[in-house]
């Protein structure tokens, strides 16, 4: 069979080719419908669901606790977890204190989606707050809300009205790429709060314990998380909110179908070969 000949000989740059263009395609604008459908994860529905249940100016504490080196996995679902935030009208304060690194990557993160038509009426102080850097070794002082490392907390707006300590904060959302947020979980006995992780995919299944026993609210894993949120947030609000996660999940699906698709192919011709005697 000349076409079992040809697919036996198949030089390997083409089959790197096709899993280069596998890979990049999804990546290009214009290509969003390569997007592949996925389902919302437990853990994750249940992040979203809480931000649901919240009212108007409750106070949600974001713990952005992250470096430049996990942007990929994490910032696409700090940004679908903030838009999320902003739609439910809730007070966001945002701490960088593991991350003096990541600080500006979280910066730059908001300025953008406050540039957004949609959110650009809203006003720092009053909606939401950068609480800046305190090593980890100050921790307890955002525990009881004494001081940022500014010196400026209560000092900034109208957003601290009716924020005294970490129990008045109704939602905390640990974003990182470690398992340093063991404090926020110590405290929920003091403090009463819902505590939920967004983490990268090689230290999700360590934390599911904390999931099983409740002192995690929710928990979002790796890449695929952050697009589950992505969706969770678009369709409910029916705006287009599918950013780098969507694409980079798609774009890690449409290359794994391409390589089982040829250790398939390659499996069949060796099969056909032996039955055929052939070596």
């Amino acid at each position: 069979m000349k076409i079992l000949e040809k697919l036996k000989d198949l030089d390997r740059r083409i089959i790197y080719l096709l899993v280069f263009l596998s890979i990049i395609i999804p990546l290009i604008p214009g290509f969003d419908f390569l997007k592949f459908p996925v389902s919302a994860s437990k853990e994750t529905k249940a992040i979203f669901d809480q931000i649901e249940n919240l009212k108007e100016g409750d106070a949600v504490h974001i713990d952005f606790a992250f470096t430049p080196t996990q942007k990929a996995e994490l910032l696409p679902f700090f940004e679908a977890f903030y838009k999320h935030c902003l739609k439910k009208k809730v007070k966001v304060f945002i701490y960088y204190a593991a991350s003096v690194n990541g600080m500006g990557l979280g910066k730059e993160t908001v300025k953008n989606i406050m540039n957004m038509d949609e959110f650009s009426h809203l006003k720092a102080g009053v909606d939401y707050i950068h609480m800046d850097y305190i090593p980890i070794m100050a921790n307890i002082q955002i525990f009881s809300m004494v001081s940022d490392y500014k010196g400026t907390f209560k000092k900034e707006g109208k957003i601290f009205e009716g924020v005294e300590t970490l129990e008045d904060i109704d939602f905390i959302l640990g974003i990182t790429g470690s398992g340093w947020h063991q404090p926020f979980i110590d405290m929920q006995i003091r403090f009463h709060y819902k505590f939920a992780m967004a983490v990268t995919a090689v230290i999700g299944p360590e934390l599911i314990p904390y999931y099983q026993t409740g002192q995690l609210t929710g928990l979002s894993n790796g890449l695929r998380g952050a697009a589950e949120y992505e969706k969770l947030v678009s369709e409910k609000y029916e705006v287009n909110y599918y950013g780098s996660a969507t694409k980079g999940l798609s774009s890690l699906t449409l290359s794994h179908l391409v390589v089982f698709g040829f250790v398939l192919i390659g499996n069949i011709v060796y099969f056909i070969e032996r039955k055929r005697g052939g070596k």
